[in-house]
């Protein structure tokens, strides 16, 4: 199903994590929410949000007199166009990197736009009218407008504005580690130099393309490693790599980089 809303109630509560394969947006009303995604617990609070990113692993751990949706929507479904895409993605709303944020409802005014927003999904897929999808469409993205906006009031950064062609290439290295392309070669995929895809790249994240390719093989490798019944060879093979050996020792090389970077950020601030 191309959009699906669940009401928040027990029989979400899941025995072992599974991966999602597609966008969740969790509102809860009231109550509390206990959620385990890639291995990290939150804990969902009366008129908060929560999305979970396709790809990623998450478990339903506990539900507290709860109420509330949960929302779930395909990427074909609602990236027909480059501003949706990147509207999903502003912000980081939902984030590749498995960066998931508690988000705020910040005024009555959203909460009752917020709760609207629900109310007409639940009509559109109960009557399923003439041109159901496309007035789904248009509801799911001011429903993504307005949470939007509430983390742009909550959050004390800078505003992260990602373009379509940045968030195609993201969406490429994630369908496609087994076949562990070259920068050179996801370049050729988007109809682009490897130079400007190097320039979008450093635009977007500060790094270059291979650290941004890397990053993500280590964060499915992670994955991998907590949540599949899979030795390192297979897990090597999954991602691209003939060499277990390889694997392993590339694996400890960009861990190692990413903590001392990491260490290096926050002893500079």
């Amino acid at each position: 199903m191309a959009v699906d809303l669940k009401i928040i109630n027990p029989s979400i509560l899941m025995a072992v994590p599974e991966r999602q394969y597609k966008f969740v947006l969790i509102y809860c009303k009231s109550g509390k929410i206990t959620i385990d995604i890639d291995d990290e617990k939150y804990v969902i609070e009366e008129r908060q949000f929560l999305t979970i990113t396709p790809k990623q692993f998450y478990q339903f751990i506990e539900v507290s007199n709860s109420d509330g949706f949960i929302l779930e929507f395909t990427y074909d479904f609602f990236c027909k166009s480059d501003k949706a895409i990147e509207l999903i993605y502003h912000n980081g709303l939902y984030c590749h990197f498995g960066l998931n944020e508690l988000i705020n409802i910040a005024s009555e005014e959203s909460y009752l736009n917020v709760e609207h927003c629900f109310s007409l999904i639940n009509k559109e897929l109960l009557n399923k009218d003439f041109e159901y999808e496309a007035s789904l469409h248009s509801i799911v993205t001011l429903l993504h407008i307005e949470v939007s906006r509430n983390k742009i009031i909550q959050q004390q950064r800078p505003l992260y504005k990602p373009d379509a062609l940045f968030l195609n290439f993201l969406n490429l290295v994630r369908d496609n580690f087994e076949k562990r392309l070259a920068a050179k070669e996801y370049a050729a995929l988007l109809n682009i130099t490897e130079q400007k895809l190097n320039e979008l790249t450093k635009k977007n994240t500060g790094e270059t393309t291979q650290q941004v390719i890397n990053d993500l093989i280590i964060l499915e490798a992670k994955r991998l490693l907590n949540y599949e019944d899979l030795n390192v060879k297979q897990i090597a093979f999954k991602l691209g790599f003939d060499d277990s050996h390889y694997f392993s020792r590339f694996f400890k090389k960009q861990t190692s980089t990413r903590a001392k970077d990491h260490l290096r950020k926050l002893l500079s601030n």
